[in-house]
């Protein structure tokens, strides 16, 4: 106890304290800035080798010495009745409070800009294909010089210890001047394979170069003329050359790449179609399933091409204002295309993942079980994945599955619009707000603006009106799919209506007399969500015809517990066949099921504030 008592009247405690704290703030200010300055690692570890060595020095000088009136002293030539240790450690102690307010704050900055759109850092070898510049004559063959970098994505995707950027998230730099450093750093990977296309007749010329992106410099590059029929030949040369500069002799595995098809016409038509479907939107989408189509019907045994012509003919059903009918006959395609391709190829998980889809239309566990099943065949597939995570959140939000499959779609694709929208809805429902509506706005600055109405309704539930009729504008952005919609018309009464300058009865009349809406009640049911006008709103949405699921999207978040307590809710859990999902996974949020004077309803008294 003799020698506690001297440590601690020596203030070596004290000092030990504060010198772990201002070392651990000095090693992470170190780590920011040479993050940002590309300092090389060793640099780091130096650092952080000459701060542990600093502790031993500086307890070693508060057990020896001591600051006086007249300076540093040795302990041992301070008279004990005129030491002021006592006075030293007050200012110490005053010091460490100090000290640990500036970690905390640091702390929690910090986390806060870590939750800020991240990407998850991946051991190993990685590399991110960039879309393969077109040097055809004819720049309508952009979508076959964009196929060819996607089909060799696909071929070192299936190579094992190699992680590879996804599609969408690399073709996104698309005829950008944006530097080599910096593509590397937003997708995470060390290496960039970028190229160019040239396709004359039946003869292409394909360049190839890989790139450390750390150094700026070519690893291997690599130019192949050959016929059209050559291609797939052509892709599995560049697979493997990439994989022998990347992983070396021991990490070479075999690569093989069988032809999907022999009617090379077929094969361009998928490529086309295929570049459609990733636009999405209702123009896009069309032209998709025009282009699909006539491939498997020039190679009905095409199996690749019919998955993503049952993905199309799905996925066109959410973009595309159809009626009932009409949206039974797309969706029993969807079916069968994808029935079709997995009769062809069982391993097709596009496949499985949209008869996953159309099956929300019948039985949604199912729905979510054959989602589940399609993230098992292809575990890196961030569409699927995502389309696993949103099977969920619309059903009754299910955070804790969930979210975690949101943000896993989004570390696989962080530049991908959708997957910043869906991710970004799910924290609002979390109550992470600010994450919430930092992701919606990425995914607004990537074109897609569809889960904006969620954003605007928080915004207007905290508030912010201004910032609501801001991010609301952008679900009425002429994207040229609409050519008879009045934008500036409908901008002027989304405004009114986020004002509240506008009454219900007035919107009732507009709807009907104007052809913005077109009898679309899916805007309706937002503006009267926003007028708080749920007997209306309810009446809009049990008149549509077709199933819009994801409209629950902007009701699981803190604005939406009037929604889902009001008794109408359950007619529509009802046609939209949510009970057995809530009898089987729980209700949203905990709400129960209750009869009381307003009669038979949900309550939820746990809902997100």
């Amino acid at each position: 106890m003799s020698l506690f008592n001297e440590l601690k009247r020596r203030n070596v405690f004290r000092v030990a304290f504060a010198y772990t704290v201002i070392a651990w703030l000095l090693a992470q200010v170190a780590d920011l800035a040479f993050d940002n300055f590309g300092t090389p690692e060793w640099v780091s570890k130096t650092v952080l080798f000459l701060l542990l060595l600093g502790f031993p020095l500086a307890v070693f000088f508060a057990w020896a010495f001591e600051i006086t009136p007249e300076g540093l002293k040795k302990e041992q030539d301070v008279d004990r009745t005129a030491s002021i240790t006592s006075h030293t450690g007050r200012k110490l102690d005053y010091s460490i409070i100090v000290l640990l307010f500036i970690a905390l704050s640091y702390f929690v900055w910090e986390s806060r800009v870590s939750d800020r759109l991240p990407v998850t850092a991946f051991a190993g070898a990685s590399v991110a294909v960039l879309a393969f510049e077109n040097m055809s004559p004819d720049p309508e063959n952009a979508y076959f010089a964009e196929g060819i970098s996607e089909e060799i994505l696909n071929v070192l995707s299936s190579i094992d210890g190699l992680r590879v950027a996804s599609r969408t998230s690399a073709f996104s730099f698309a005829n950008t001047n944006t530097p080599i450093p910096e593509i590397a750093s937003q997708l995470d990977v060390a290496h960039i394979l970028e190229g160019s296309v040239r396709k004359q007749g039946m003869r292409v010329r394909i360049t190839a170069q890989l790139i450390d992106a750390s150094t700026d410099t070519h690893v291997w590059s690599d130019s192949y003329d050959r016929n059209l029929d050559d291609i797939f030949a052509v892709q599995e040369e560049i697979a493997i050359a990439i994989s022998a500069a990347l992983m070396g002799a021991l990490g070479m595995t075999q690569i093989s790449v069988s032809a999907p098809t022999d009617d090379m016409a077929a094969y361009e038509l998928f490529l086309r179609g295929r570049q459609q479907f990733y636009q999405r939107g209702a123009g896009p989408l069309e032209n998709s399933i025009e282009d699909l189509q006539a491939a498997v019907g020039r190679d009905p045994e095409f199996a690749e091409a019919w998955s993503f012509l049952a993905a199309s003919l799905s996925t066109q059903t959410g973009y595309k204002l159809m009626d009932a009918a009409t949206t039974g006959v797309f969706t029993r395609q969807a079916k069968d295309a994808a029935e079709r391709a997995l009769a062809l190829d069982p391993n097709q998980a596009l496949a499985v993942a949209v008869l996953g889809q159309v099956a929300s239309n019948t039985d949604r566990l199912e729905e979510i079980m054959l989602l589940d099943r399609a993230v098992e065949m292809a575990p890196d597939h961030a569409g699927i994945i995502m389309w696993a995570a949103d099977a969920r959140f619309q059903a009754g939000a299910y955070l804790d599955e969930a979210l975690p499959l949101f943000e896993r779609a989004y570390r696989l694709d962080p530049l991908s619009g959708i997957n910043n929208g869906v991710l970004g809805n799910a924290y609002l429902a979390a109550g992470q707000r600010d994450l919430g509506h930092q992701h919606i706005r990425r995914a607004i600055e990537l074109g897609w603006p569809y889960t904006a109405d969620a954003a605007a309704l928080d915004l207007l539930w905290t508030g912010q009106i201004d910032a609501a009729v801001e991010v609301s504008r952008t679900l009425w952005m002429d994207d040229g799919s609409y050519e008879s919609i009045d934008f500036d018309q409908a901008r002027d009464i989304d405004e009114k209506v986020l004002r509240r300058e506008i009454s219900s009865d007035e919107l009732a009349k507009i709807f009907t007399s104007t052809r913005n809406f077109d009898g679309d009640y899916r805007k309706l049911i937002y503006y009267y969500h926003v007028l708080s006008d749920y007997d209306r709103m309810f009446d809009a949405w049990l008149a549509m015809e077709v199933d819009f699921t994801y409209l629950t999207r902007s009701v699981y978040i803190p604005s939406g517990r009037a929604v889902m307590e009001h008794p109408r809710m359950l007619e529509v859990a009802e046609k939209l066949l949510l009970f057995p999902v809530w009898e089987a996974k729980g209700y949203p949020f905990g709400c129960e099921r209750v009869q009381d004077d307003i009669g038979d309803h949900l309550s939820c008294p746990d809902w997100p504030e």
